[in-house]
């Protein structure tokens, strides 16, 4: 595990991580002697996007104590370093998500006072997950902030960047003109499935908050004008998963009985390369359409991309 040493000058302890963030202060010692604290940065932070609703940000910051400090001050020092660091790991692991496939949340933030204000106090409230005083004097502490619900980044940036959007029905198949046969047909509409399952394992996807389900005539089967912007908040548009068997076996969102799709690649957006995308045969997006007028799948984000 590769860890950034960072060396901090604290005089008793004021440590400053950002502009909107500020460690707490402690009292110096009446000798008013600075001392040294080392803040190690760890590299394994990031996003559980595979655990659906429930996904979240997670960050570990390790604080390391003076040589010249010992016993609970020492302890105390060591804490607070960690916390600082967690957090600055934190935003940066935030700044960092792909909102969609053109913008991260960095990019919104410079754009908007709102977002910066909003993720700002994302990080205020961010919890502490778990934190551990090592026996070498070190300290670590693993915080978290929720991607989706309440208080979380998905309602700092969605409103954000849904707010000129204009909501769009999904395509409507007709049965006469699909590249279906009328066996295919059939058999999609009485299949009675519970969501959609699209397999893109080994293609590079990336995880965003606003994926799109492209065909491969460029047609767009399922995004984010076609979903309740609620929805996309409290639980996302999609679930992401990187084993199929999981994914089609009724353990998450798609339910016991989803309609299995093969990605035939993924794509970025008009103007870059990220790949966060599904692109899919004409006939499987029409299936994927005709199974929704069953089911209503992709209006409650029923839909697992596996990568």
């Amino acid at each position: 595990m590769k860890k950034q040493i960072i060396a901090a000058v604290l005089m008793g302890l004021a440590v400053s991580f950002s502009p909107a963030y500020t460690a707490p202060a402690m009292a110096a010692p009446a000798s008013k002697v600075a001392v040294n604290v080392s803040i190690e940065q760890e590299a394994e932070s990031g996003v559980n996007w595979t655990k659906g609703a429930e996904a979240d940000v997670t960050a570990l910051g390790i604080g390391v104590p003076p040589t010249n400090v010992t016993g609970p001050r020492a302890k105390a020092l060591a804490r607070t370093a960690a916390i600082v660091v967690a957090r600055r790991e934190l935003l940066a692991v935030m700044n960092g998500i792909m909102i969609d496939s053109e913008q991260t949340v960095q990019d919104l933030a410079v754009e908007s006072d709102t977002i910066r204000t909003k993720v700002s106090g994302l990080l205020r409230g961010a919890h502490i997950i778990s934190e551990t005083a090592n026996q070498d004097g070190s300290y670590e502490v693993v915080m978290g902030a929720k991607l989706y619900g309440d208080n979380s980044l998905a309602a700092a940036v969605i409103p954000e960047i849904t707010k000129n959007m204009v909501p769009e029905a999904l395509p409507v198949i007709d049965v006469k003109e699909t590249p279906l046969t009328k066996e295919e047909v059939k058999q999609v509409r009485t299949a009675a499935y519970t969501g959609l399952v699209i397999d893109a394992a080994g293609l590079g996807l990336e995880s965003t908050f606003s994926p799109v389900i492209y065909d491969t005539n460029g047609r767009a089967v399922y995004g984010m004008k076609n979903v309740d912007k609620n929805a996309a908040i409290s639980h996302g548009m999609v679930e992401y998963s990187y084993d199929l068997q999981d994914a089609a076996g009724g353990n998450t969102r798609a339910g016991a009985n989803p309609l299995v799709i093969q990605a035939t690649e993924v794509r970025g957006g008009a103007n870059s390369a990220n790949k966060v995308n599904v692109v899919v045969s004409v006939e499987d997006g029409d299936k994927i359409l005709l199974a929704n007028e069953q089911s209503n799948m992709l209006g409650k984000c029923a839909v697992v991309f596996v990568k």
